[in-house]
């Protein structure tokens, strides 16, 4: 019987040196690229043009603002604003720069007004006071 034992061990350990066919994996690297030419992407549309708030002048135009004796000028670029050789992203931020608290950048610089609160025409009086 142990020769039987031997032809099993054996069939085992031929059965696992075999290698079984599979699918060659794709080289990687470099070589991969050169081996293998990328499919052809569909041309892309350029992106939709970004909507400019229409408060905002056109790009090159220029915002002044005096706040404490400080004439203050914004240029309005394409993409954000420059002010004292920077870039800004917001007149918010610009505004909040020279003054030092929170503002709303369109306010601080004029491009909108706030909104009128209604207004009673006779205030009711507490107490019932006439």
């Amino acid at each position: 019987m142990a020769t039987k034992t031997t032809k099993k061990a054996a069939s085992k350990k031929a059965a696992k040196s075999t290698p079984k066919p599979t699918a060659k994996a794709a080289p990687k690297g470099k070589a991969a690229a050169k081996a293998t030419p990328a499919p052809a992407a569909p041309a892309k549309a350029a992106p939709p043009p970004v909507e400019r708030d229409a408060r905002l002048p056109r790009p090159g135009g220029i915002l002044t603002r005096t706040f404490q004796g400080k004439e203050i000028k914004v240029q309005v670029l394409d993409a954000g604003f420059g002010y004292e050789g920077k870039t800004w992203r917001s007149l918010s931020a610009i505004a909040k720069a020279v003054t030092g608290t929170s503002w709303n950048g369109f306010l601080f610089f004029g491009l909108q007004t706030r909104a009128k609160q209604p207004t009673d025409a006779a205030p009711a009086a507490k107490d019932g006071a006439k």
